[in-house]
């Protein structure tokens, strides 16, 4: 049994496979991280794997948790066919690294990878495998936050997305979503212009994946815990 780790910036979430399938999978807060030790201790497990964008605290805590030495996992310059043309591939994030690697698996095509969690990041990956870099956004709730802390009487309920919003909160839900979701339509359109093919697909992962799949042209699709499928993906093929 494979152990897979992704600690995202606000949680920490993990899947255990075992002959390709997945046998077991959960999520914790950063805060309650120590508990993973007893959730991971069922499983015999062979080797672990991991990817971290947050802090090293958290990362040593992870350690101490898990009863097999996991692998660190980083963004690299070429991998499966992809090549990198990040400027600098320390500085990114491995979590945007795994997830092109794990779309690139799903896709033959074009394909823009959207991973919407604390921050939205969306990357352009081209059919012959050139990764050429991407976006990062606030989330949505990191949005709604920056309003109800910078503005006035912004400080609302959950609203709803609206073609004409009439309300407050339906106005500030609205255009986060349509935010987010115009700077997935950029990128799909710079990629189109800079490959010459129309209508790349879009992947979509990530707790606000549903929320804004709606409001993004076809061809998109959800798949979840693409950062974990592309770690595994670089785990197998160690």
């Amino acid at each position: 049994m494979r152990l897979l780790v992704d600690a995202g910036n606000s949680r920490v979430k993990w899947a255990v496979y075992s002959a390709g399938a997945c046998v077991a999978e959960g999520s914790v807060a950063h805060a309650d991280a120590d508990a993973l030790a007893s959730a991971w201790a069922p499983f015999s497990l062979v080797d672990g794997w991991a990817s971290n964008v947050a802090s090293a605290d958290l990362r040593a805590r992870i350690d101490a948790a898990s009863p097999v030495a996991l692998t660190w996992v980083s963004a690299a310059r070429a991998a499966f066919g992809v090549t990198n043309h990040y400027r600098d591939v320390g500085e990114q994030g491995a979590d945007r690294w795994l997830a092109v690697l794990a779309a690139r698996a799903l896709v033959a095509g074009d394909v823009v990878v959207a991973c919407a969690g604390t921050a939205l990041t969306i990357e352009a990956l081209t059919a012959d495998g050139d990764y050429l870099g991407g976006l990062i956004l606030p989330g949505h709730h990191l949005m709604q936050q920056s309003l109800a802390r910078g503005t006035a009487r912004l400080d609302r309920e959950q609203g709803e997305h609206r073609l004409f919003p009439q309300g407050t909160s339906d106005a500030i839900a609205s255009g986060i979503i349509d935010a987010q979701a115009g700077a997935i339509e950029r990128l799909r359109a710079r990629l189109a212009q800079a490959t010459g093919r129309p209508s790349p697909e879009v992947v979509l992962t990530g707790g606000g994946a549903a929320a804004l799949a709606p409001h993004v042209a076809a061809p998109v699709r959800i798949v979840d815990n693409l950062v974990l499928l592309g770690l595994l993906r670089v785990a197998d093929a160690s």
